[in-house]
């Protein structure tokens, strides 16, 4: 099997893996809308909110590290590499979880929401159970046992499903015991991670390693930095809206800026297996590595962009059905949300962190974070104070981000001296693109005309859609059967 038939069988594995995790998270947020009220689903979500806010500060940008320095050392010495790696993770773990109990009075007054403050000590013991359980993708990445990957993130988000949501449901329980069914559910994904994470090397002998914390730290803390950036970025709209709409605002914000489960599944599914390759090809140093780099780079943008473009422009013609299917009646204004947030993501689509970090990128990555939060703060506050429309959040923090990918594409192509149209491939983008605009926009033209309920609409309208997009990609060339290949060469 060619390298890139292997490397497009582990993205799919990792991708499993992913879309069954988002099948189980937009499930149990569908159920808890359903059983919460607005106000109640709220103040869950908002527990949420300063967990994946202060995470990514406390890991010090640690889960990274697996994916660069595993590739560069024997199997051997790996194993000592991961227990270092490990014993960061729950020195941070148990630190921030710290943070959250006794903090917790000063976060629900500073989130307007005096009941997060038991909520937060309960979850507390959380961070301590789940750091130690990042960098199970770069362990089982490098070692090419992604399909282990996909088993995890299918399990954790069943032990997830069943530990918070039953409870809601079997005995009417209220957010606490959402909470406390979210702590044992992390206790239970802790043991099935630290399992995984030491079964590519199991029967190994152990061997030193001249890769000191220094070394690590080296690495990561500039990570950190650009991550704490990043944290800034991806809360800033959350905390605006929490803080001065309320809690039924936030719930309809929740529910609609989310980034299509296929965006985010392939764009990881990229990056867990590209790190490893791209950071062993930088560190031989060859004088063909470049140009490998760059044609990996662009076979997976193009394949990429053949998988996602096409269902990302349905879910924008169809997003307000889509969101009154999933949610109800009542979640009706979360479609524009969703809208704004489909429109980042057509910038979304190559994973260009992996990249960015393995070729000496990290002081830029970590500048362009910087100014984009200081940025996207700065604009956030005069939108609420001059203005009464939430939505001009999210459009901001959307701008941000589109400006964010092409300062960080503008250095990439400098690096590689290639000009910043040559990394995308702009004629499969608009054979993509316009036709199913085309498409989709007169279809929701015609069909007003007739009344039918939105369910029917959605089947008859993905159907036809589907139809047209077979006869259109049969005209124009464009090969499916590229990307399919791979997997039936490895399963013939």
């Amino acid at each position: 099997m060619t390298k890139e038939s292997n490397n497009t069988v582990q993205t799919f594995w990792i991708m499993m893996g992913s879309l069954a995790s988002f099948g189980f998270t937009i499930v149990s947020s569908m159920i808890l809308s359903r059983y919460f009220l607005k106000d109640e689903y709220g103040t869950y979500k908002q527990v949420i909110y300063v967990y994946n806010s202060l995470t990514i500060a406390f890991t010090l940008g640690v889960p990274k590290a697996f994916s660069y320095f595993l590739p560069r050392f024997d199997k051997e010495e790996a194993k000592t590499i991961i227990n270092k790696l490990n014993s960061i993770l729950f020195l941070n773990g148990a630190l921030f979880g710290f943070v959250i109990y006794f903090l917790s009075e000063y976060i629900s007054k500073f989130l307007g929401n005096e009941e997060l403050n038991d909520l937060l000590k309960i979850f507390s013991i959380v961070p301590f159970l789940m750091l130690p359980t990042m960098g199970l993708d770069g362990i089982l990445s490098t070692y090419r046992k992604t399909k282990f990957l996909a088993i995890y993130n299918i399990l954790s988000k069943v032990f997830m499903l069943i530990c918070v949501v039953l409870p809601v449901i079997l005995f009417k329980g209220t957010v606490k015991h959402a909470i406390i069914g979210f702590v044992f559910a992390s206790l239970i994904n802790f043991v099935v991670a630290i399992y995984f994470k030491n079964l590519p090397l199991k029967g190994l002998t152990k061997r030193n390693t001249n890769l000191s914390y220094k070394n690590i730290f080296s690495y990561t803390l500039p990570i950190m930095g650009a991550s704490i950036w990043g944290v800034i970025i991806s809360s800033t709209d959350q905390f605006f809206i929490s803080r001065y709409y309320g809690n039924e605002v936030f719930a309809e914000f929740s529910n609609g800026s989310i980034e299509l489960p296929f965006i985010s599944m392939i764009i990881s599914a990229s990056s867990v297996v590209l790190y490893p390759i791209f950071s062993k090809k930088v560190f031989e140093n060859k004088s063909s590595s470049n140009n490998e780099i760059l044609g990996i780079w662009h076979s997976v943008f193009k394949k990429s962009a053949m998988l996602v473009y096409p269902i990302l422009i349905y879910f924008f013609c169809f997003s307000d059905l889509i969101v009154v299917f999933l949610y109800g009646d009542a979640y009706q204004a979360s479609s524009i949300y969703f809208q704004v947030k489909l429109i980042g993501s057509f910038f979304n689509l190559i994973a260009y962190g992996p990249l960015m970090l393995t070729i000496g990128g990290e002081k830029h990555y970590f500048r362009v974070h910087m100014i984009s939060a200081i940025i996207l703060v700065t604009l956030d506050f005069l939108c609420v104070h001059f203005t009464t429309n939430p939505v001009l959040i999210s459009i901001v923090s959307c701008l941000s981000q589109i400006g964010r990918i092409i300062a960080i594409l503008v250095f990439i192509s400098k690096y590689f001296k290639v000009s910043l149209k040559d990394l995308f491939p702009i004629k499969l983008i608009f054979d993509l693109a316009i036709p199913a605009l085309s498409f989709l926009f007169l279809f929701r033209y015609l069909i007003s005309f007739i009344k039918l309920e939105n369910f029917a609409v959605i089947i008859i309208g993905s159907l036809l859609y589907l139809i047209f997009f077979i006869l259109w990609s049969r005209y124009r060339n464009i090969d499916y059967l590229s990307i399919v290949k791979p997997l039936m060469k490895k399963y013939r």
